[in-house]
């Protein structure tokens, strides 16, 4: 698998995909070995059945930067106010929602530490290459769904949920990863409750593992968000994964215009889009001014989902993912959907029932009431009361009109 998104020097084009075995995280089963008596030897226990591993538990973040990694190319801080933050009016929606109770897990290169993250990410790390994010990726999408509102601070960016919380599942220490690691990150995302799960990376093989570890998530009432994927002018196109797959949120980038970025690929399924391009980020040790690709963009969505889901906490993800599509600004061409997400749109528009249901839902037809004989018997014994009990009182009313134009009188009062 690659990255769906830039490096530290905003290039577009990711590396070629590299597929390689997923770490072994079986338990090991120990060897029996004979032990001699005075009467013999006796015959060696059987092996003990191997145990199905452990679902990693998340650990706290590191509260300062992780050491050990290249030095980084990101500035120490920024100076403007992001447009992807201001085109999609974020902080309009935080009145309905800010994300508060929502798990977001970041399936990606891990998450380094960013003072606008701290204390709200937890970590779980399958490559056993430690917590440190040496690429700066997830670090970057990570802020882009829930870094905290600093501008009182003199910082002019935040991400879209800065209540939300992120779990970190660590599957690729490069530019590179294995598409049998992604698969078990999203299933231990799963395990661990995330209820939004954000995978930027592509692939354009069809694995099984993953294919199933998709479907595991779905069936776990998680919103899985994935970016569609970056074709690289240099190598291969998509159709890329797990964007591909039936139920999955896939993301499209457009720049400042509107537009759809030239390298959003053409190949997969787009469900929304969301701003991609000259995208600012936290990274490890500052931020990275203008990053490129549908990673980010998938980042924005994965934000809005959860928005959505703290919302409205008894949607189920299917209908987190239509309301998101329904509210949606709208199709701007080929390959986007629904169009740019709306936020304040998905956590505050009154939406017909129709729209509210994902596709495929069953729609229940109402039907006519079934009567017995008793029940028509008594209708109708009602129903001719109520006339002729109307009549009556027609009949009273036409006497007394009558009797007033005769100038009568009621009883005792002459």
């Amino acid at each position: 698998m690659r990255r769906a998104g830039s490096g530290a020097l905003a290039i577009a084009a990711a590396l070629p995909v590299l597929l390689t075995a997923p770490l072994a995280r079986a338990a090991a089963t120990p060897s029996a070995t004979p032990s001699a008596t005075a009467k013999g030897t006796k015959r060696a226990a059987p092996p003990a059945r191997p145990q199905p591993p452990a679902v990693p538990q998340p650990v706290a973040l590191l509260p300062r930067p992780a050491a050990g990694c290249p030095p980084q190319l990101g500035e120490r801080r920024l100076t403007r106010q992001p447009w992807a933050q201001s085109a999609l009016d974020i902080t309009g929606a935080w009145g309905a929602s800010r994300g508060r109770g929502v798990t977001v897990a970041v399936v990606d290169s891990g998450v380094d530490y960013s003072p606008q993250l701290a204390g709200r990410v937890s970590e779980i790390d399958l490559t056993g290459q430690g917590p440190r994010d040496c690429v700066g990726h997830g670090t970057a999408v990570a802020s882009l769904i829930a870094a905290s509102d600093a501008r009182g601070r003199g910082v002019p960016f935040y991400g879209v949920a800065p209540d939300a919380q992120i779990l970190s599942v660590k599957v690729n220490t490069g530019e590179t990863g294995s598409t049998g690691l992604l698969a078990q990150g999203i299933r231990d995302a799963v395990a661990d409750g995330a209820q939004v799960i954000n995978v930027s990376v592509q692939t354009a093989a069809n694995s099984a593992a993953l294919r199933a570890a998709v479907t595991f998530a779905l069936r776990h009432n998680a919103v899985v968000v994935a970016a569609a994927g970056n074709d690289n002018p240099g190598g291969g196109v998509g159709p890329y994964y797990p964007a591909s797959y039936p139920g999955v949120l896939s993301v499209g980038a457009v720049d400042q215009t509107g537009a759809l970025t030239s390298y959003t690929d053409k190949k997969t399924r787009v469900s929304v889009t969301a701003p991609g391009a000259n995208i600012a980020s936290a990274w490890p040790g500052g931020y990275n001014p203008a990053s490129q690709g549908t990673s980010f963009a998938a980042a924005f969505v994965s934000g809005v989902a959860a928005l959505v889901r703290a919302a409205y906490p008894r949607l189920s993800a299917a209908q987190v993912v239509a309301r998101i599509e329904a509210t949606a600004d709208g199709q701007t061409g080929a390959h986007t959907g629904a169009g740019m997400i709306n936020p304040v749109q998905a956590v505050t528009a009154v939406l017909p029932a129709a729209a509210a249901q994902p596709a495929g839902q069953p729609v229940a037809v109402p039907q006519p009431p079934v009567s017995s004989p008793v029940t028509r018997t008594m209708a109708l014994s009602i129903a001719g009361g109520a006339a002729a009990l109307a009549a009556l009182v027609i009949a009273v009313a036409a006497v007394v009109t009558r009797g007033r134009r005769r100038h009568w009188r009621p009883a005792g009062r002459r």
